[in-house]
């Protein structure tokens, strides 16, 4: 998936959306096959949604050879962890307070409201990463639209999840045994030892 707006770009300078599409077909054909039963339920259950993006979008290039539908992948993949994300607002627990919960075990309540924020926040990036990926699909040349979708939005999104790391540690000093807990408790130590 991190490789698609590469080989989607590569692939339309050698040959039509019709054969692109066919070949990401048979990709994910062959990822099914040869899928383990157990972690194929669990791989439906997490991506799913993105996966169904990815096959809607590559039959579209397959019956109207048309390389839009390929280029509009990263919209609609954005699109489905929006999804995903602002209806866990209808939940419980949104879908960051769950992860949270399942790495810390307890969460305040100050924290519970944190991860809701946060949970807006990535909301609005994957809304404003479609609209980006949007306009570039279909108003500019193919190798800018490969260079945001390939690069620069992931590294938008590193920078984001980077950012709100280091952030949440400065400011609810929690440590669960995670590799980095050794260095960010010499930066920010636990409340109990300032």
């Amino acid at each position: 998936m991190l490789a698609y707006p590469a080989l989607v770009y590569f692939a339309l300078r050698l040959t039509s959306p019709r054969v692109v599409g066919l070949g990401i077909l048979g990709i994910f054909a062959l990822r099914l096959a040869i899928a383990a039963p157990r972690r194929l339920v669990s791989y439906v259950r997490v991506a799913g949604p993105i996966a169904a993006a990815v096959v809607a979008v590559s039959v579209a290039s397959l019956v109207w050879n048309d390389p839009r539908a390929l280029l509009l992948t990263p919209t609609l993949v954005n699109l489905a962890l929006l999804v995903a994300f602002a209806s866990s607002f209808s939940k419980r627990e949104t879908l960051i307070e769950t992860l949270a919960l399942a790495q810390a075990g307890t969460l305040s309540a100050e924290e519970h409201r944190y991860c809701r924020r946060l949970t807006a926040v990535w909301c609005a990036f994957f809304l404003g990463n479609a609209v980006v990926s949007t306009g570039l699909a279909l108003g500019s040349a193919r190798e800018v639209w490969a260079l945001y979708t390939g690069l620069v939005a992931y590294v938008l999104m590193g920078l984001l999840f980077a950012a709100e790391f280091i952030y949440r540690h400065w400011r609810f000093r929690r440590y669960v045994g995670l590799p980095t807990d050794a260095l960010l408790q010499r930066i920010f130590p636990p409340d109990d030892l300032r």
